[in-house]
């Protein structure tokens, strides 16, 4: 059963490294096929991603202006953001804590939901949430919102791909102005 291995490597690619086991053994944890470390694939957690990388944990951690927080708890209009991240991406592991430390307060008007995908960034409709319409995913971070209309439907307010639209300036604080956009016309 060495062909597996030995056919890739003769066609001139790399072959992924085997899937880790979970402490349970039960279920696979994918690996990604450049650095071999474990990937977050899918709906992911705050929780999960925190706990996944030692990065994200460590970004999270840092003390945030307390600007920010005030602008998050003041958010009224009903949202739903989507967060589509690689957990092998540095931009990700750069931009994603100051969101996580964020979401570690809750916001009732804010549906937050994280999705984890590999390099080849293919994001499955069944892995959105339900009622938001998929969209392609070209690089990671990317931050969709979506304003919560009424009857149920969603209507895109807008997207941060990669990096904040003004040089310098933070994530969290991007994100904030897009979240501010709601409700608008």
């Amino acid at each position: 059963m060495i062909l597996p291995l030995v056919l890739p490597l003769f066609l001139g690619q790399t072959p992924a490294p085997p899937p880790l086991r979970t402490p349970a053994g039960a279920a696979l944890i994918p690996r990604d096929g450049r650095d071999g470390l474990p990937v977050l694939l899918g709906p992911a957690s705050r929780e999960a991603i925190l706990v996944h990388r030692e990065g994200f944990q460590r970004g999270a951690a840092k003390a945030w202006p307390s600007a920010w927080r005030e602008r998050w708890e003041r958010l009224s209009v009903p949202c739903t953001l989507v967060v589509a991240f690689g957990s092998w991406c540095g931009d990700s592991e750069r931009e994603l804590p100051e969101v996580l430390a964020l979401a570690a307060h809750p916001q009732p008007f804010l549906d937050l939901h994280f999705m984890g995908v590999d390099r080849s960034k293919v994001a499955p409709a069944t892995w959105w949430p339900e009622s938001i319409p998929p969209q392609a995913v070209e690089k990671v971070p990317t931050f969709w919102l979506f304003e919560q209309l009424p009857g149920g439907g969603h209507r895109l307010v807008g997207r941060i791909v990669e990096n904040p639209p003004k040089k310098g300036q933070p994530m969290a604080e991007a994100l904030l102005d897009l979240l501010e956009q709601a409700g608008r016309p």
